[in-house]
């Protein structure tokens, strides 16, 4: 082997790297487990230390009541994460004594299938939207029918537009109420739109932001990782459900899910400017709030700070309490900022928010803080602006002006975010700048300051810069929050709760140790089969299995369901891959050549067949990945990954060990006793008897067809939408999941309702997702006592129940990811039929391989379409079922070109005559590979099928199924529809 020294390098070191990045998660686990176990030696300790104070105690900022059945789950979880927060900086690492908090964002991530996540529960602050939309906000009748209507709203709640509404028809009688709102780039209003179409169109727009909320935070998502996020409508309340996977930094996430992303330029006051009124408003700061009289006139005169300055501002503080002079310290006059510590920025914005305050300044005036803490005299804490607001309230220049942002690093070594405006936005910006040459510009984003530079000369090129405080990751974060686009509207956090994992701890524990067991067994079927060259076969998918998850965990994945489906794929591919070679060199063995000559020969004969299959795969998940989205996007993610490493740990790894073993003079065998002649002597006559197959094959097609058009497939909560209930049981019922979807299936005794259980912040709250019934808007009341008596048939266990919530959702796969879903399926097919043909040189090649796809799949659908409700378990077609129907059109591209590349060779590279004798003695030949490799594969899955969770059981069925009726079919329709387009030999 060439260059020997280099991949035996290449190796260790791919090997090194896999673990180190993989032991993070094993780190990470170690210490989270130490902590559960201090937390159950310390929880008697708090309940004792709570029975003293009437039974309740605060944890990590949480009200912890025992005297309630989930009391002491919430305070054990409460707990570890107080002491997880607690270790964030503390070294975990062995050695290299990284922190827990690095080590936990290193770690390898599960999806909300396999272990859950956070829950946040967005709603559009419709005040706030209507706000947005006003001509003023300080004009007078609109703000007095506004806080009007907010103190009805908040007390009452309703329908805050009609109360706006109403409101100002109290308040300002005869004003229409159009003459509040702003009709620039208005195309829906007009100063004579009455106040019912004004209403409506409020309304209207309060519907359309929905859309474009859930476009824009589906982004947003996006950067957190390939996390597969459920994004859920809810339109009668205007309320957003957003559950995450992974997700380490909870506070930061939720906070850049509300953000509006709506980049502001506004411009500044000097201290020069607001110098008598900083003044006043420190005097007034010591004293008792004043009452104001609404209608005061509170703009600043232009010579009223001619004998202040900064010097003397800090100096007006007073008397006794406590007040700006002795909070605050003015530190800078073009732009005005003054400087808090941490510890008083919330006294110091109650004192800005009094009226009398606030009368003080110009009413234009709005007060905004840093992004960032930053030390003064060692003192940490933020600077305070003095931003000009104008009338509208609108920035003059803002995030629609934005084309893109990106992170850089300027000349002076600082992380910045580099903008790039519209056409539109360049000349905004260029004449903006060309009136304040000399003064600061403040880039500001949901009232936070980000850069207040001083504008040195206008800048007509449509390029800006923010140099901002910034890490690198902050710089990307923040860039790519703006390029996912501002909200449509504003949105507030409802609820932030953790969600369990829709299949349920237990079964996702379940599943995982079965995968392991059945890889395990797979191993040593191969030792059995392949003897000594067994061993190595083991090693390399050992070394395979470490590359995959190594490279995911380097990449930041999330794993889910779709991306093990894209794992068990990848480890079927290179298990092929090996059973290639060594089966190519025992038919080289077995014609009489040395150990030597038939390895090599083997890896020769195998390159093309191999490579061939796998760039087939390559290609099919690369269009995957760029068009799809969700499980197809996991699921290409961990395939493409998975495809280098099979590839890399078959032709090289396994090709070092021989090589190791030949140069010590070690005989390597490649059967034991039993296997020797396994295959050996088999010839079926498959050409032959094609037609027979065709009458077959045309009836299960039939068949399945039939069942599709009568019976049709059912699908999950996540593509129909549904009806949403949130209980709360007076037991836990942690480990009772499966038992309450069986009771809640008997109760609704329909096949045809998808059920999805998870719970919802501890083991007492369930949530419960059916379509059961949807069609019917009035059936609420039905679907509600049908629950009620399966909740009846398990008291015994989790004793009394409540219906906390119900609400109506929308599907979690939009009609969006459903369209780019199928063309990304259509894409990869064409670009598979297009390589096929290139590779093949005869068309027909592809059509075999197509067809051959087409009747997997359609005998899959129809058998899940006849089995559901009678096998027991979940077969609704869900994003778990489309990643088994992804695993086995990969599975079956690989047979087919494995098989096609035989015949290729048989009849000799570039012959366009088919010679059905020449098939027949391919397709016997490759019997024993395509035996073993199909074994392989389904021992895992029926392992995984018998020994897994429950809620999986269809998900591993599909992939079962598909790999049987997949590798018929490589074999009875791929081959037998090549021979009848080709010409045959006469």
């Amino acid at each position: 082997m060439r260059n020997r020294g280099f991949f035996w390098f290449l190796t260790i070191l791919l090997v090194v790297i896999s673990v180190y990045q993989v032991s993070f998660t094993f780190v990470s686990n170690s210490v989270e487990k130490k902590v559960e176990k201090e937390v159950e030696n310390e929880l008697g300790d708090y309940k004792e230390l709570a029975s003293k104070t009437g039974d309740t105690i605060v944890i990590d900022g949480i009200l912890i009541d025992f005297r309630k059945p989930e009391g002491e789950e919430n305070a054990r979880t409460a707990l570890i994460n107080k002491k997880l927060k607690e270790k964030g900086d503390a070294p975990v690492y062995p050695v290299l004594g990284s922190s827990f908090s690095t080590v936990k964002k290193r770690s390898m991530a599960f999806g909300l299938d396999l272990v859950g996540g956070m829950s946040v529960t967005m709603e559009i602050n419709i005040p706030e939207m209507v706000k947005n939309f006003a001509r003023s906000e300080r004009d007078s009748k609109f703000r007095k029918a506004f806080d009007a209507a907010m103190g009805e709203y908040t007390v009452k709640g309703g329908d805050f537009i009609k109360i706006f509404s109403q409101k100002h028809k109290q308040i300002n009688k005869n004003v229409p109420l159009v003459s509040l709102f702003s009709l620039v780039d208005n195309e829906e209003l007009n100063i004579k739109s009455t106040d019912e179409e004004v209403v409506k169109f409020l309304n209207d727009r309060v519907k359309s932001s929905m859309n474009g909320i859930e476009e824009i935070i589906d982004r947003r998502v996006n950067q957190f990782g390939v996390s597969q996020p459920n994004i859920q409508k809810d339109e009668q309340n205007n309320r957003l459900y957003v559950e995450l996977p992974g997700v380490q930094d909870e506070k930061t996430v939720a906070e850049q899910l509300q953000s509006t992303a709506n980049l502001q330029f506004f411009e500044t006051y000097t201290g020069q400017e607001i110098a008598r009124n900083w003044a006043d408003a420190v005097t007034l700061s010591t004293q008792k709030e004043a009452a104001v009289v609404e209608e005061t006139d509170t703009t600043a005169t232009g010579d009223s700070t001619a004998t202040l300055s900064l010097d003397n501002l800090g100096d007006l503080s007073n008397t006794g309490t406590k007040g700006l002079g002795e909070l605050v310290v003015p530190v800078g006059e073009n732009p005005f900022m003054a400087f808090a510590t941490i510890e008083d920025r919330t006294l110091v914005d109650q004192i800005l928010a009094r009226n009398d305050i606030r009368q003080t300044f110009p009413e234009d005036l709005k007060f905004m803080w840093s992004s960032d803490p930053e030390a003064l005299e060692k003192k940490p804490g933020y600077f305070l602006y003095a931003i000009k607001v104008p009338a509208s309230g609108k920035a003059r220049v803002g995030g629609k002006d934005i084309q893109k942002a990106t992170p850089d690093v300027n000349d002076r070594g600082q992380r910045t975010v580099n903008l790039r405006m519209t056409t539109e936005g360049s000349e905004k910006w260029a004449l903006m700048t060309s009136e304040n040459v000399g003064k600061a510009v403040a880039i500001t984003m949901d009232n936070i300051v980000y850069s207040a530079p001083v504008v040195q000369n206008a800048i007509t090129q449509g390029n800006t810069e923010i140099t901002g405080n910034f890490s690198f990751e902050e710089a990307t974060k923040f860039a790519g929050l703006l390029n996912g686009g501002a909200l449509p509207a504003p949105c507030v956090i409802k609820e932030q709760v953790k969600v369990g994992p829709t299949v349920g701890a237990e079964n996702a524990r379940s599943s995982m140790i079965s995968f392991a067991v059945s890889l395990l067994v797979v191993l040593l079927y191969v030792i059995f089969y392949y003897g000594k060259a067994g061993r190595v076969a083991s090693i390399v998918l050992i070394a395979n299995v470490v590359f995959i998850f190594g490279t995911l965990a380097s990449f930041g994945a999330v794993l889910t369901l779709a991306g093990i489906a894209g794992i068990v794929l990848s480890f079927a591919m290179a298990i092929d891959a090996n059973v290639l070679i060594y089966e190519r060199v025992r038919e080289e063995l077995s014609a009489g050549k040395d150990q030597a000559t038939a390895i090599n020969e083997g890896f020769r004969k195998s390159l093309n067949p191999i490579i061939d299959a796998n760039v087939t795969s390559l290609l099919t998940a690369i269009v995957l990945k760029l068009l799809g989205s969700g499980p197809i996007e996991s699921f290409a993610i961990t395939l493409i990954i998975g495809i280098f490493t099979s590839v890399f740990s078959a032709l090289v790894i396994t090709k070092l060990i021989f090589d190791i073993q030949m140069r010590r003079g070690k005989t390597i065998s490649f059967d034991i006793k039993m296997t020797k002649d396994a295959f050996k002597n088999v010839n079926i006559d498959f050409a032959g008897k094609r037609k027979t197959f065709y009458i077959v094959s045309g009836l299960v097609v039939a068949a399945s067809l039939g069942a599709l058009f009568t019976k049709g497939l059912n699908p999950s909560v996540e593509f129909s939408g549904g009806r949403t209930y949130v209980v709360k049981f007076d037991e836990s019922i942690k480990g009772d999941l499966n038992q309450l979807e069986q009771n809640i299936r008997k109760s609704f005794n329909s096949s045809e309702a998808s059920i999805v259980l998870k719970t919802k912040n501890n083991s007492y709250n369930v949530e419960i997702v059916t379509n059961y019934l949807l069609g019917n808007e009035s059936a609420n009341g039905q679907v509600v006592n049908k629950l009620e008596d399966a909740f009846k048939a398990g008291k015994d266990k989790w004793g009394g129940y409540k219906i906390m919530e119900s609400r109506t959702v929308s599907p979690t796969i939009s009609e969006e990811l459903t369209r780019s879903s199928i063309w990304a399926v259509v894409a990869s097919l064409a670009i598979m039929f297009g390589y096929i043909f290139f590779r093949f040189g005869k068309w027909q090649y592809s059509v075999g391989a197509v067809a051959s796809l087409a009747f997997t799949v359609v005998v899959i659908l129809g058998i899940f379409s006849v089995f559901n409700g009678i096998l027991p378990f979940n077969m609704d077609v869900d994003q778990a079922f489309i990643a088994a129907i992804l695993t086995v059109v990969g599975y079956g591209i690989n047979d087919t070109v494995v098989v096609f590349d035989r015949i290729r060779e048989n009849l000799g590279y570039g012959n366009q005559v088919i010679n059905t004798k020449e098939i027949n003695l391919a397709l016997n030949s490759t019997l024993s590979r395509t035996f073993n490799t199909g074994a392989s594969v389904i021992f895992v899955l029926l392992i995984m099928l018998f020994f897994g969770g429950s809620p999986i059981r269809g998900f591993i069925f599909a992939q079962l199924i598909g790999v049987i009726v997949g590798t018929y079919a490589s074999i009875f329709i791929a081959t037998p529809v090549l021979i009848d387009l080709s010409k045959k030999e006469k």
